[in-house]
């Protein structure tokens, strides 16, 4: 069975699902600081803030299926207010990765590439855990590059990079 990546409809089903597979991902990922991952998970895919999606018109889950079995998931977020000062006309940019196999992510940024390829958007970027060396090495060989982003909050920690492709 192949995997196919698509939208998702914030269900209450959907919801319990990303958020269990959301702090078990990001607790993994920090290992020993597994308390950092649990806070990161909390604050940005507890169930309510993944209720609040269904609102926002410029924010869209997209997740890996086999078959109808869910897979990983990302956000996609094409509001200008988070996608501002990138140098780029329309952009979208991709976060809140949560994947358990790094086949998943090729099906997840494959889609995320054509949806902004429809939606005329020119360039994706993606926000990325430093420590996630996986991802990294992913984007990159999807012709992904690394770039510096200046935005007006504080950097974060643990650290983030930035990646970007023309679209």
């Amino acid at each position: 069975m192949s995997k196919v990546a698509k939208f998702v409809v914030i269900i209450n089903d959907n919801v319990v699902w990303m958020e269990e597979k959301a702090l078990k991902f990001y607790s993994d990922l920090f290992g020993a600081q597994k308390e950092i991952g649990e806070k990161y998970a909390q604050e940005n895919l507890s169930s309510q803030k993944l209720f609040r999606i269904q609102n926002d018109f410029s924010v869209e889950m997209l997740m890996a299926y086999e078959g109808e079995n869910p897979l990983s998931f990302l956000k996609l977020n094409s509001s200008r207010l988070a996608n501002q000062n990138l140098g780029a006309n329309k952009p979208i940019g991709v976060n809140h990765i949560v994947y358990f196999n790094p086949e998943d992510l090729i099906v997840l940024f494959k889609r995320a590439e054509e949806v902004a390829l429809q939606r005329k958007h020119d360039l994706i970027w993606v926000k990325a855990f430093e420590i996630d060396t996986v991802l990294t090495a992913t984007l990159k060989s999807l012709g992904y590059e690394e770039f510096s982003y200046e935005n007006d909050l504080e950097e974060e920690a643990p650290k983030q990079l930035y990646f970007k492709k023309s679209v």
